[in-house]
């Protein structure tokens, strides 16, 4: 008969640790779940290259944006068949910091979210950059446009080169 008795104190005390066990196993995962930080649903160097196909294959006739219909008609705008990229390398070589950069801003503002560092830099130079800092990562793609370059005197020129010019690289960096 003792032998039953200790099997029945055996039984209740296992029982015991397993519920203990399951206890704490909940209470773990419960109090987990508010200190992992949720991970962004992109990955950056997706957006990153996304970004730059998007700006070089989209022309400027082909966006709806009030700053670039603006530059249109302004006549800062002359070759309606430029892509986003070559419009503000455009500006960039002729020294128009402020369209470039403005431009740069208005269009890629729908493409990246606000929590996410961005910029573009032509030839290592700074053409826009969100004030974000860099926390985890950086991720950049680059561009090669050819037919640019910095300081030559008209847009014109450009149109009908006598010899190749450039290339410029384009960088388009994301980081969070």
């Amino acid at each position: 008969m003792q032998l039953c008795g200790k099997m029945k104190k055996g039984i209740f005390f296992t029982i015991d640790s397993i519920i203990a066990a399951g206890i704490i196993f909940v209470v773990i995962v419960y109090a987990s779940s508010f200190y992992v930080k949720e991970q962004p649903s992109f990955n950056l160097n997706y957006l990153s290259q996304d970004i730059t196909k998007t700006l070089s294959t989209l022309t400027v006739k082909e966006i709806d944006n009030e700053y670039i219909n603006e530059r249109i008609s302004s006549g800062d705008i002359t070759n309606l068949d430029n892509t986003i990229l070559e419009q503000i390398s455009e500006f960039w070589a002729d020294d128009q910091m402020v369209f470039a950069n403005r431009t740069a801003s208005n269009v890629t503002d729908l493409f990246v979210p606000d929590n996410i560092g961005f910029g573009i830099w032509i030839d290592k130079q700074t053409i826009y950059s969100r004030s974000t800092p860099i926390t985890k990562s950086l991720v950049s793609s680059k561009k090669i446009i050819s037919g640019i370059e910095k300081s030559q005197t008209t847009g014109e020129t450009r149109k009908n080169p006598p010899i190749l010019l450039g290339p410029v690289v384009v960088e388009v960096r994301i980081w969070n």
